[in-house]
Parts: structure tokens; C-alpha cells; sequence
């Protein structure tokens, strides 16, 4: 396993150089002098040759763009214009709160979707089945930002039973924190309930078919047994892999979610930093971003390989 964790890790590596890359050229290839947009149009002559200067502006793009990404392989991530400050400092204080956040919502998506699939599952086609259908389309059609303003209109302003914006750290005040993470964490959460649900569904439904199950039953296994351990199980696969993709969704969905509760994390961090024009400031948070949905997907494959011996060997294998 060890030698297709080091696998993985060299063929994101190529993933990574071209999305940074990408990322690098499409701040720094935009229309006009970014020393200008950084100043402003009443800015001096002067004041914008010191700016190009210290920005290396003069250099070649692909020479900036090496010496940029020899700085993010040292953990240097630049220093915020305005204010001085190292970006690697700004992004340790605000990446807790986006993990913190989408981990929180994809927790809350599995416990709500796992048992809704499997009642669905137990009468395919019945009421509880077709209900649940409605409410996967209903929760995957409407917007995240929907999600939130609907919620802080409805707990926050008209019920005043949760804060509709802030963050309260759960080392410092646990309940606090849960409180102010409440409304987001169920605005993301929603539209991934949907998702899952519908695919722990047609994988259990799937394995139902399979003749080992109609052994199981001929040999008189309850149908809670056949259901949580013998169909489950293998289902928790499929569900797994789609976790890892909506995961990678849940850290995009951040972006707006943070902005509109006020969080402090990465999203909202990017906002403030397009809005202030804060170019190596949008560049680390955006490096980190893709760092976080690269690492995400091998975790994804090591949960699944650890659930499915099968798997495990498979990609042992291919290591070899």
C-alpha cells in the first residue's frame, strides 16, 4: 500500500504543476499592468514602476511563474500587498474553518442519506421510495446560497433560535461553535444528501440481485441482517467514492457559503482578497484549494481499499 500511496502521490504532481500553472497565467496574463490595478489610476508613474519592481513584473512570465512555485515548495506563499502580512499565516488561520465546515457538512450528508436510502431500499418503488426521490431532486436543484439565505431568513431573523452570521471556535466554546455552524453546515449539506442517497440506493438495490444475496436469504437471515451487513457493505463503496467527489464540491461551495455567514475560512479569505486585489493572496488560497481536492481523492481510494479487500489487492497490485 505503501508504494501506491508513493504512486499517487507522483501522478498528482503533474496535476498540481499544470493547475497551478493554469492558475499562475490566468491572474498574471489578464488585460492591463497589475501593478495599476493594484494602485489604482491615480497612482504615479513612480509609485507603479516601484510596485512592478517588487513584484517582478519585468521578468518573464514563466520565469515568475518558477520562481513563484519554488516559493510554494518552500511553503513560501508570498506576503499580502496591503498589509504585509506572510499569506502561509493567513491561510493556516482560515483553513481550519473550511475544513472544519465541509467535513462537517459531508458528516451530516452520509447520516442523512445512509438511512433514507436504506428505507427506500426495503420497499422499492413504495411511498417512502418515491419520497425520497422527490427530495433528492427538490435538495440537489436548489442553490447552496438558497440553502443559506432561506435558513438565515427563517432560523436566524424570524425564529431567533440561531445566529445568522460569525464564527465561534469549538476549542473555545463547543456549543457555540455548533451553533454558529448550524445554518452553513445544513445549507451544504442538503444538496449532497440527495446525491448520496440516490447512490447508496441503486448500489444496494444492485447488490440485492446478486445470487450470494438470494443464497443469504434461502439460508433464513434476518432482513435487517441482509440489508446492513450484506448489502451495506458493499454498497459503502460506491457511497465512499461519491463522498470524495462531493467533498471536492463542499470546499467550492465554501467560497460562497463563508461570504454569506461571515466565516472566516478560505472562501471568504478569496472574496476579500479579489475584491481588495490581492493577487498572491488569491494565488495561495487557490494552490491550497487544490492541494486539499488532490489529497481528498486519495483518501477517497485508501477508505475504499480499506472497505473492500478486493480493492486493496487491485491497487497493490498495480502499484506493482
Amino acid at each position: 500500500m505503501t508504494r501506491y500511496v508513493l504512486r499517487r502521490l507522483a501522478q498528482m504532481l503533474p496535476v498540481f504543476l499544470l493547475a497551478s500553472l493554469a492558475l499562475f497565467l490566468a491572474l498574471n496574463l489578464l488585460p492591463g499592468d497589475p501593478a495599476r490595478r493594484l494602485l489604482g489610476n491615480r497612482a504615479s508613474p513612480e509609485q507603479v514602476a516601484v510596485v512592478r519592481d517588487r513584484l517582478g513584473l519585468d521578468e518573464p512570465v514563466m520565469t515568475r511563474y518558477a520562481s513563484w512555485l519554488a516559493g510554494v515548495v518552500r511553503g513560501d506563499l508570498g506576503a499580502s500587498f496591503g498589509s504585509a502580512t506572510p499569506v502561509r499565516e493567513m491561510v493556516a488561520r482560515a483553513l481550519p474553518v473550511t475544513l472544519l465546515l465541509a467535513s462537517a457538512a459531508l458528516v451530516v450528508a452520509l447520516v442523512l442519506a445512509i438511512p433514507a436510502a436504506l428505507v427506500s431500499v426495503t420497499r422499492p418503488g413504495g411511498l417512502v421510495d418515491g419520497l425520497l426521490t422527490v427530495v433528492s431532486v427538490v435538495s440537489t436543484s436548489v442553490p447552496t446560497f438558497v440553502w443559506g439565505l432561506s435558513f438565515i431568513l427563517v432560523f436566524a431573523l424570524a425564529l431567533r433560535v440561531l445566529p445568522s452570521s460569525g464564527y465561534v471556535s469549538p476549542v473555545a466554546d463547543p456549543l457555540g461553535a455548533a451553533r454558529s455552524l448550524a445554518l452553513p453546515v445544513l445549507a451544504m449539506a442538503l444538496p449532497s444528501v440527495g446525491v448520496m442517497a440516490r447512490v447508496a440506493r441503486a448500489a444496494m438495490l444492485e447488490t440485492m440481485q446478486e445470487p450470494a444475496m438470494q443464497f443469504a436469504r434461502a439460508k433464513g437471515l434476518s432482513p435487517s441482517r441482509l440489508l446492513l451487513v450484506h448489502a451495506l457493505k458493499p454498497a459503502s463503496v460506491a457511497v465512499v467514492s461519491v463522498a470524495g467527489v462531493e467533498f471536492a464540491y463542499l470546499l467550492g461551495d465554501t467560497v460562497v457559503v463563508e461570504w454569506v455567514f461571515s466565516l472566516p475560512g478560505l472562501g471568504k479569505l478569496l472574496i476579500d482578497s479579489f475584491l481588495q486585489r490581492e493577487y498572491f493572496v488569491i494565488q495561495g488560497v487557490a494552490v491550497v484549494f487544490t492541494i486539499a481536492v488532490l489529497f481528498s481523492s486519495l483518501a477517497t481510494d485508501l477508505v475504499n481499499a480499506s472497505i473492500d479487500p478486493r480493492l486493496q489487492e487491485r491497487l497493490v497490485g498495480g502499484a506493482g
